[in-house]
């Protein structure tokens, strides 16, 4: 990914980023992995599923069953401090030339998020949006669906005008034609594009369940994407592991 976008202004991490967050010997082969890499670009994580482990000195007396964000999250990344109090650097947001990124924590309950995220969007003066989060909007791994974030999120995605959501978590690939209301819609009206991918070897196979909405899907191929954008003009291409170009689009307003 370096080598083939070296001026990158900052890396978007779409969670699970080790198998276990409370083990730090993973987290130093990240930044090892990683090299001089994040020392000079920076990285805007999102957690994934993998964030969330059972506290080890978590009283007995409490639910065994509670998960909590990792204690190693914060001491490895500073990150906006303007999302939810209770959800600090794992939901915020930015501006980047003329870019609002939003970023979700989807393994949190979305009750506190959803009233944010309206704010967050109305009052976004940019004039391109993406959203980034680990869990899908249409799940593309094989025996997966979250319902209950498709039915909170699509409507206030919808109403915005999001025009691209960046998501992993299922380990395969799959990009979607523009949407509104969960149905495709011509180029040139309002939309919103979802992609799911992933970067590293685990692969799990195709979710055939949302095959009617992808303009794109992929399966045991290991990827990662370019996005840039030029005023009015938004260039999207993922590429394999290798540098080979897998897939691309492109918006414009």
């Amino acid at each position: 990914a370096y080598k083939t976008v070296p001026g990158a202004s900052f890396w978007i991490l779409a969670g699970d980023l080790t198998t276990e967050p409370t083990l730090d010997s993973l987290w130093a082969e990240l930044f090892y992995a990683g090299g001089f890499i994040p020392r000079g670009t920076p990285f805007m994580p999102v957690p994934g599923n993998h964030e969330y482990r059972k506290n080890p000195k978590m009283d007995s007396k409490q639910d065994s069953k509670k998960k909590s964000i990792t204690p190693l999250w914060q001491p490895h990344f500073t990150l906006p401090e303007n999302g939810i109090p209770s959800l600090k650097e794992t939901s915020y947001f930015f501006d980047y030339q003329d870019v609002r990124f939003i970023m979700l924590n989807g393994t949190e309950d979305f009750t506190g998020q959803i009233p944010w995220l309206e704010k967050v969007l109305s009052e976004n003066k940019c004039k391109w949006t993406v959203v980034t989060m680990h869990q899908p909007v249409y799940s593309m791994g094989k025996g997966r669906d979250n319902k209950e974030i498709r039915e909170s999120l699509v409507p206030v995605y919808d109403k915005y005008h999001v025009d691209l959501v960046l998501q992993g978590h299922d380990h395969t690939y799959g990009r979607t034609f523009k949407l509104r209301n969960n149905e495709i819609v011509d180029n040139k009206e309002n939309g919103t594009i979802y992609v799911v991918s992933v970067s590293g070897p685990k692969a799990y196979e195709l979710n055939p369940l949302y095959a009617k909405l992808m303009a794109k899907t992929g399966e045991k191929t290991q990827l990662f994407q370019e996005i840039s954008i030029d005023g009015g003009h938004l260039i999207y291409k993922s590429y394999t592991v290798t540098g080979k170009l897998f897939d691309s689009f492109e918006l414009r307003k």
